[in-house]
């Protein structure tokens, strides 16, 4: 892709900000950085304020960098150069992301833009709706928590989002490649923090509204307001696509000035789930549509994935695609990286690994496994550190009222002592009569998996929630190598090589 290159002046009219006092010289800007030591000559660099630093205070090490001018809230410093730009404005997080969008020209006009929000489900309609657009012909792009892809590329994900200049940056790359479509994941934070402000949606989705993130956010109100900015975005010329199942949907709708198309199991659904039914080897559902019935079919497990495929539907029918490119998208979606992701070699007993980290999500999955199973349903779970502690104890109530047996043990403990976390955790537990005695607590992870492969007998299914498709464990300050899909094959390989007869528990 072509470097990027504008006048400051030029920059800063296209994308309609305005300083309080006008910038002292006019570079050429190649680039929009948030990371001081990142930036490079004739970069502008925006000094954000975080959570936990300011950027203001890495303004000099940005312009040694080569920074040709400074977005900020503050006054310029007396002892900056003076050739350096420096542009003051109220609340310089949400002109980065017009900035960038402009820099590399407006790349999202020449794209099929489709946002997916929601507190779960994002990842697995993302994947959905990427397979359909696949199937119709098209190229597509997808952007969410596990990678970035577009064409057979694929780069790993360090946000849901991105920031605003890696954003418009990857549109424009995917647009130079011939992508036509780009289906994204939109996070609540990156809604909140300005990422995604300017780009121009045809299609949003809002799949339900669930208790997470309330360490950032204040409260349930703040969390659907912020969810709610992705529809607020849209124009009478595009769609927006809300779960008729979700009593949030009305204060969304309300919100919205596109047009509104519904999805879910409720009777007065524009696409409506008819007919369903699930089995450990995929799902089926009738899909009633405005442009016709249809039968779909999906590989993956749990009347949720059915939901998912009806949100897809909907984006991808409101998007102008036909009724045969979304039944044959989502048939070829064999899986999605740790989203119900089945794990071979449980033999007469089936493994799922699944992401599922909050009480309405874990509970989903359970549910979704109660109605696979033919024996008993095991799981294994636990809590993030440094995350919203109030769900810990739901979490624990929620497994033990739904499984037979649990397993909790660690997850991310981060800096957190795994032990206190668990504590919270079987606080929950001990609300459900009978629970603390059907639960086998360990603090690592590992062998909490372990003892619940040993525990598993003929019918069984055994859910292994809350890391899915992560490939690290965070605990102490230190990253370590973690792969629940990985350690659960290894311990039913060496189970099925030493022969060994399953446990009674």
């Amino acid at each position: 892709m072509p470097a990027p290159a504008m006048r400051l002046s030029h920059l800063l009219r296209g994308a309609g900000v305005q300083p309080l006092t006008p910038p002292e010289s006019d570079p050429v800007i190649r680039q929009i950085g948030l990371d001081s030591r990142a930036v490079k000559r004739g970069g502008l660099f925006c000094a954000l304020k975080g959570l936990q630093s300011d950027g203001e205070l890495f303004v000099h090490q940005a312009v040694q960098q080569g920074a040709a001018a400074v977005l900020a809230g503050s006054t310029r410093p007396a002892d900056l150069d003076r050739s350096v730009a420096w542009l003051q404005v109220p609340n310089p997080r949400m002109q980065v992301a017009p900035l960038s969008r402009e820099l590399y020209g407006r790349p999202d006009e020449a794209l099929k833009l489709v946002g997916i929000t929601g507190t779960n489900g994002k990842t697995t309609t993302t994947y959905m709706v990427d397979a359909i657009v696949r199937s119709a012909g098209l190229k597509s792009g997808r952007i969410g928590t596990i990678d970035y892809a577009w064409n057979g590329r694929q780069r790993p994900a360090p946000h849901t989002t991105p920031e605003g200049p890696d954003l418009f940056a990857l549109f424009a790359e995917m647009r130079d490649a011939g992508v036509a479509w780009i289906t994204m994941e939109v996070s609540s934070h990156a809604l909140s923090m300005g990422r995604v402000r300017s780009a121009r949606f045809d299609v949003a989705a809002f799949l339900n509204l669930r208790r997470d993130h309330l360490d950032f956010h204040r409260d349930m109100d703040s969390y659907l307001d912020a969810k709610s900015l992705l529809f607020q975005s849209l124009g009478p010329d595009d769609t927006a696509i809300l779960n008729a199942d979700d009593p949030a949907v009305t204060a969304v709708a309300r919100k919205t000035g596109a047009k509104v198309l519904t999805f879910g199991r409720n009777r007065l659904a524009d696409v409506q789930i008819r007919s369903d039914s699930s089995t450990v080897s995929g799902s089926r559902a009738v899909l009633a549509t405005p442009w016709g019935e249809l039968q779909v079919y999906t590989p993956l497990a749990g009347p949720f994935n059915l939901e998912n495929a009806a949100a897809a539907a909907a984006c991808s029918l409101a998007g102008g695609l036909s009724c045969d490119a979304v039944r044959q998208g989502i048939a070829t979606l064999s899986a999605v990286p740790g989203r119900m992701e089945r794990v071979d070699g449980g033999g007469e007993f089936a493994v799922f690994v699944d992401y599922a980290h909050t009480d309405d999500a874990l509970s989903a999955l359970l549910a979704a496994a109660r109605n696979l199973a033919t024996g008993r349903v095991l799981v294994v779970f636990g809590c993030g550190g440094d995350r919203d502690r109030g769900k810990r104890t739901a979490m624990g109530a929620t497994a033990a009222r739904m499984a037979d047996l649990l397993f909790p043990t660690s997850d991310n403990p981060r800096n957190e002592a795994p032990e206190a976390i668990l504590a919270e955790v079987e606080e929950g537990i001990g609300t459900v009569p009978g629970g603390l005695t059907r639960s086998f607590m360990s603090v690592d992870r590992e062998e909490a998996i372990r003892l619940a492969i040993a525990a598993a007998r003929p019918g069984d299914v055994l859910v292994i929630a809350g890391k899915g498709h992560e490939t690290t464990q965070s605990a102490g300050g230190r990253i370590l190598q973690f792969d629940d899909r990985d350690v659960a094959r290894r311990i039913l390989d060496e189970a099925r090589h030493t022969g060994r007869d399953h446990a009674e528990a």
